[in-house]
Parts: structure tokens; C-alpha cells; sequence
């Protein structure tokens, strides 16, 4: 019986030795809990009670970002938002302080760079070609759209992607147009092992700027699923963030009570740089100092 086993040991690490000599690397193991089913209606009603389910949201977090090849060292920040569309991020570094201020309405937004004595005021829509820093193009609203707290229109259709991997749903989000043609605005993925948001691609009105989402590592907030995780990034202006939050620092529905939370004011000296009459990618605008 031993001279058996030792045989079955024998062939079986010689299978083994053969296996990774033909296939090379050994490929992933895929998740052993069962595909979950859901209909169209079943993942947008879903979707849309827990981003209906969210008025406010107050984050701790690591921010980490990358332009191009260059990778920026993650800071201390907090995210707040208030709905319809106030946004509020900041972010601080040991020893150094606030790096960087930012605030929104939806329109209009306002970023302070404290270390370069620079503010800028502007639309959401205006990004610059030729920056200092990829904070210039950091926009509150792309962050607001890639949290998952926007629900999806009743006057939007909605379609099931027939070419999406088996362990996936893919829902297009089609935005009927004046001319009779729909555009498509949101391409949300949800994964079939829990039926939660993996990724999120969010398609600007130009048809050319998007924003892609991914989500991961969830925890309950009252009853609402809220990624631990997230990245965001803007492939066409080449910068990405990666939101690592604290689940300690996780706040749904607390009211803010602070009556300027949402809006900043320049500091004393620093220049500030209007960018809202401009239109957008044409350059930084009209800069004066405060004083």
C-alpha cells in the first residue's frame, strides 16, 4: 500500500512539474461562490435605493495620485458631500500642512494651492493643457460623479450588455437626445457574486473626456454598501487618484453644520486665477493677486 501511494505521489507531482512547464504561469483561481442572478430592473431598483439612500457623506481617507509616470505620495484627506452637488476635499501632509483645498456647487469650483500661493476659480468643464501640478485639473465634480450616490434618471433608458463576461452585468445608461439619437452616459458593471458595482465609466457630453470608476472592499453604512476603496481616473488628461478610505471615518446622513463648508476663500497674497470665462484646454486665464 505504501509503494501505492508513493507511486500516486510520484505521478501526480510529475503532472504537476508538466503542467507548469506547458501552461507557463498557472492562471488565477476564479471565486468559488456561486453566480447571483439578477433581471435589469432588479440592478437598477438596487442601484438607485442605496444612492437614493444617501443625502450626505463625510470620508476619511489616503489620496494617492499618479499623472503620467509620476507618482505623488498619498496624503491625509476628508471628502464631504451634500446633496444635490456640493462637494468639498482637502488634503494635508505631515509636517507640511494643507496641500490642497477644493470646493464645488455642480458649476462652479474652487481649488486652493496653498504651497504655491495659487486659487483657482472656474467651471467644472475647464481643464488646462499645461499645468504645475495634476491638483490644476483635479475637478470636485469628477470625484461627485464617481461616488455611488447618483442615481440613474427615470428619463434615461437603461440596456443590458448581451457581450458581458459571464461573472459580470454590464448596463448601459442612454441619455435620449433633441436630434432622436441617445448618448450614452454611464456604462455601470456589477459584479454577479454580490451584485455590488465594480466599475463605473462615466461619459462627458463632448463624447471625448470620461471618467472610469472602480470599486472594491464594501462595508455597511445603515443598511448602505460603501466602498472602502475606489479608483478614478481620466484617461484623456492623464491623471488617476486612488481613494483608500478609512472604515472608521465612514459618516452617511450627518448634517454639516459649519455654514461655509462648502465654499472657500482665498488666503491673503495668494494670485488667483479665474478660469470660467474661458473656454475649456485654452490656457489658465486672467491671474491677480490678492491682497
Amino acid at each position: 500500500m505504501s509503494r501505492v501511494r508513493s507511486s500516486l505521489a510520484a505521478l501526480l507531482f510529475a503532472c504537476a512539474l508538466l503542467a507548469a512547464a506547458c501552461g507557463g504561469r498557472p492562471r488565477p483561481l476564479l471565486p468559488t461562490a456561486p453566480l447571483r442572478s439578477a433581471s435589469l430592473p432588479q440592478l437598477v431598483a438596487a442601484f438607485n435605493r442605496d444612492a437614493d439612500a444617501v443625502q450626505s457623506l463625510s470620508l476619511k481617507l489616503t489620496l494617492t495620485a499618479r499623472a503620467g509616470k509620476h507618482k505623488y505620495p498619498g496624503v491625509g484627506a476628508f471628502l464631504l458631500t451634500r446633496k444635490p452637488s456640493s462637494i468639498r476635499l482637502w488634503g494635508n501632509f505631515t509636517l507640511v500642512g494643507r496641500v490642497f483645498d477644493m470646493a464645488s456647487n455642480g458649476e462652479v469650483f474652487e481649488l486652493n494651492l496653498p504651497t504655491q500661493n495659487r486659487f483657482f476659480v472656474g467651471k467644472n468643464d475647464v481643464v488646462l493643457k499645461k499645468v504645475k501640478s495634476p491638483w490644476e485639473n483635479l475637478r470636485p465634480q469628477v470625484i461627485l460623479n464617481s461616488l455611488l450616490i447618483n442615481p440613474v434618471p427615470a428619463s434615461q433608458r437603461v440596456a443590458l450588455d448581451p457581450n458581458a463576461p459571464r461573472a459580470e452585468y454590464d448596463v448601459f445608461v442612454l441619455q435620449p437626445g433633441e436630434d432622436g439619437f441617445e448618448r450614452l452616459v454611464r456604462r455601470i458593471t456589477f459584479s454577479r457574486y454580490d451584485l455590488l458595482p465594480v466599475r463605473q465609466v462615466i461619459y462627458d457630453p463632448d463624447g471625448i473626456h470620461t471618467t472610469v470608476a472602480t470599486y472594491s472592499k464594501y462595508t455597511l453604512r445603515q443598511g448602505i454598501p460603501i466602498p472602502e476603496d475606489m479608483t478614478i481616473s481620466r484617461p484623456v488628461e492623464g491623471y488617476s487618484l486612488r481613494l483608500q478610505i478609512d472604515p472608521k471615518g465612514i459618516h452617511v446622513n450627518v448634517p454639516f453644520t459649519a455654514p461655509h463648508t462648502f465654499t472657500l476663500t482665498p488666503p491673503r497674497g495668494s494670485t488667483i486665477i479665474e478660469l470660467g470665462h474661458l473656454a475649456a484646454g485654452s490656457g489658465e486665464g486672467d491671474k491677480s493677486p490678492r491682497r
